[in-house]
């Protein structure tokens, strides 16, 4: 069973998400929210990952350019 917490994990200071990582190697975004649920959204280049780490609203950013996209797979783990 592969684990979904790495090393690479950051806390960003956020009031949605409790966690995420970029694996560049399979070019996917993991996402923890503080509901506990985590999501695996993929593919993902890391300069757009690196807009969601610097974004000053990472809530916002995921509202406007993750959730919902079309262009992204996203697999979806309950606690």
């Amino acid at each position: 069973m592969r684990r979904l917490v790495s090393a690479n994990m950051i806390m960003p200071k956020s009031s949605v998400i409790k966690r995420m990582n970029f694996n560049n190697d399979r070019n996917d975004l993991t996402v923890e929210f503080k509901s506990g649920v985590k999501y695996v959204y993929t593919p993902v280049s890391e300069e757009f990952y690196n807009k969601l780490k610097n974004s000053t609203s990472k809530g916002r950013f995921f509202n406007s350019n993750i959730r919902n996209n079309e262009a992204l797979t996203c697999l979806k783990f309950i606690k």
